[in-house]
C-alpha cells in the first residue's frame, strides 16, 4: 500500500475517488469527494471570498486541471479579525454558529457538521497584529495551548483524517522588522504541535518569502500583499501551493506554478531604482490608559514630551512622565516592505517595535529651506483597521490633532509656513489597535513635490 502522506491524489484517482481521501489507510468509503476545511481569518475569507483570485479559488482550479474527473469540496471558513481565542470561543459555542463568517453562504454550523477528510488551520496573522499577544514566552505559549486545544475541538467535531497545520505568512515583508520575529517564534511552536499530533505542516510562511524573492529578482518592489497582510493575486497562488505542498501533492503545486505564478512573474519589468526615503527620529512605549472612543483627558494633555516640543527644547531628552526616564530615540527609514511603501513620509511602528494596544510613539525630522515659504502638510493613514490619534507640531506649534483615521479617506492636510533656515516637524501618535502607520509628507500648494529641501533625524548642530 502507498504511505498515505506521500500520495494525496493519484493513489485513488484510479476508481475516480478524489485524491486527499487516500491519506486514510484504506481508501474512503461512498462516492470518494474529499471535503477540506479551512479554518482561518481574514486571508482564508479573502482566500474563498475573492473570486477567481483567493488561495481557495486556486486550489480548485489546480485540481479541476490535474485531476478533470475527481470531485472535491473545499470550504473556506475565515473571519476578519479572528485569532486563536475568537476562534476557540466560536468552536465551543454552538448557538453562535449559525452564521456565516467573511464568505457569504457558508454557514459554520453547517460546515462543521459533516465529516472532513482535511481540516487546515491557518491563524495568527491577527493575534500579532491586533495584537491579542505580546513578545513574551508565557503569552506565546498560552497562546500554543490554546490552538492546541482549538485543534481538539475542530477535530471532535470534523473528525478529519488528515490535520493540517499552516504556518503564518509574513506581516511586513522584512523577516527582520519585530513582528516577523516575533511569527518566526511563533511558526516554531506550530511546527512542535504538528508534530506532537502528528499532523501535517503547511509551509505557508517559507513559500510566501520563496516567491517574494523571486519576484524581487526581477521587480525590485514586487510585493505579494499590497498592505502587507493580505495576500494578492500573486500571493494567494503562493499559498495555494504551500497548502498542497503541505498536503504532498506535487502535481497541482506545479500545475499553479507554471500555469499561474509563472506567467505573474513573467508580466513584471525591472523598475528604476528608487531613491531611499529621507530618515525619521523615532521613539515609542509611552503605555496610555485602555480607551474606547478616545485616550483620557489625562492621556491628552501634554506630558514633558509634548511641553518640551512646544517650548522648542530637546524634547528627546524630555522624560515621557513626571518623574520617568527619557524614551529611546533612534532613526528609522521607510521601504517597500512596510506599510505604504517607500512613501517618504510614513513612518510604520510595525518596523520599529513589536507594539501594543493603546501604545503612543513620535517620530521627528528637522527640514532646511533656503527661503521662507508656504507649503502643504498632507497628513494621512493606510493602515487596516487602524485607530489613531495624531498630532503635529512644526517648530513648536500645534497643527493638527484629531482621529486621522476618521478623515475623509483617511487623510487631510494643512497650509504650514516654513521659515528659511531649519525647522522641526515633530508628531505624536496614539494607538489603539490594528496596523500603526501613519504619512507626513510636505507639498507645494499645487500638490507638486517641493524642491530644495534638506531632511535630517537629528538637530542641525548650527
Amino acid at each position: 500500500m502507498k504511505h498515505p502522506k506521500r500520495f494525496l491524489f493519484e493513489g485513488l484517482l484510479a476508481i475516480r475517488l478524489v485524491a486527499i481521501a487516500c491519506f486514510a489507510a484504506e481508501p474512503a468509503a461512498g462516492d470518494g469527494n474529499a471535503r477540506i476545511v479551512f479554518i482561518g481569518d481574514s486571508i482564508t475569507g479573502q482566500g474563498g471570498g475573492w473570486l477567481g483570485a483567493g488561495y481557495v479559488f486556486k486550489m480548485r482550479e489546480a485540481l479541476s486541471a490535474v485531476y478533470p474527473e475527481a470531485k472535491h469540496e473545499l470550504v473556506p471558513l475565515g473571519g476578519s479579525g479572528m485569532g486563536v481565542n475568537a476562534w476557540l470561543a466560536l468552536a465551543k459555542n454552538e448557538t453562535k454558529q449559525k452564521q456565516d463568517l467573511d464568505v457569504k453562504g457558508v454557514e459554520v454550523a453547517a460546515a462543521l457538521s459533516k465529516p472532513a477528510d482535511v481540516m487546515v488551520v491557518m491563524l495568527g496573522m491577527n493575534d500579532v497584529l491586533a495584537p491579542y499577544v505580546n513578545d513574551t514566552d508565557a503569552s506565546l505559549d498560552q497562546w500554543i495551548a490554546n490552538y492546541r486545544e482549538l485543534t481538539s475541538v475542530l477535530s471532535a467535531r470534523l473528525k478529519p483524517k488528515v490535520i493540517a497545520l499552516a504556518t503564518i505568512t509574513p506581516q511586513t515583508e522584512d523577516p527582520a522588522t519585530p513582528v516577523n520575529r516575533v511569527l518566526a517564534r511563533m511558526n516554531q511552536r506550530i511546527t512542535t504541535l504538528a508534530a506532537e499530533l502528528k499532523a501535517n505542516v503547511v509551509p505557508t510562511h517559507a513559500t510566501y518569502w520563496d516567491v517574494l524573492a523571486e519576484g524581487r529578482k526581477i521587480q525590485s518592489d514586487f510585493t505579494l500583499a499590497g498592505d502587507r497582510i493580505h495576500p494578492n493575486a500573486p500571493g494567494h497562488v503562493a499559498v495555494a501551493m504551500a497548502m498542497f505542498k503541505g498536503l504532498s501533492e506535487d502535481k497541482a503545486a506545479a500545475w499553479l506554478r507554471e500555469e499561474r505564478l509563472a506567467k505573474a512573474l513573467s508580466s513584471l519589468k525591472p523598475g528604476a531604482v528608487r531613491t531611499a526615503p529621507p530618515l525619521w527620529l523615532v521613539a515609542s512605549g509611552v503605555v496610555l490608559r485602555p480607551w474606547n472612543e478616545k485616550p483620557s483627558d489625562a492621556d491628552l494633555a501634554p506630558n514633558p514630551i509634548d511641553l518640551a516640543i512646544e517650548r522648542g527644547e530637546d524634547f528627546t531628552k524630555a522624560a515621557a512622565k513626571e518623574g520617568g526616564a527619557p524614551l529611546a530615540w533612534r532613526s528609522f527609514q521607510s521601504s517597500i516592505n512596510l506599510t505604504d511603501g517607500a512613501n517618504p513620509g510614513s513612518v510604520d511602528f510595525a518596523g520599529i517595535t513589536f507594539f501594543q494596544n493603546f501604545e503612543a510613539g513620535y517620530g521627528a525630522r528637522w527640514i532646511h529651506s533656503g527661503t521662507a515659504r508656504r507649503l502643504n502638510l498632507e497628513l494621512k493613514t493606510s493602515g487596516v483597521g487602524s485607530v489613531i490619534r495624531l498630532t503635529a507640531w512644526l517648530n513648536g506649534g500645534r497643527i493638527y490633532s484629531d482621529f486621522i483615521d476618521k478623515e475623509p479617506k483617511r487623510q487631510t492636510s494643512r497650509e504650514v509656513d516654513l521659515r528659511a533656515g531649519w525647522n522641526v516637524l515633530v508628531f505624536k501618535s496614539c494607538h489603539r489597535t490594528w496596523q500603526w502607520q501613519q504619512a507626513l509628507n510636505f507639498t507645494e500648494l499645487d500638490g507638486s513635490m517641493p524642491q530644495g529641501l534638506e531632511y535630517r533625524a537629528a538637530a542641525p548642530s548650527h
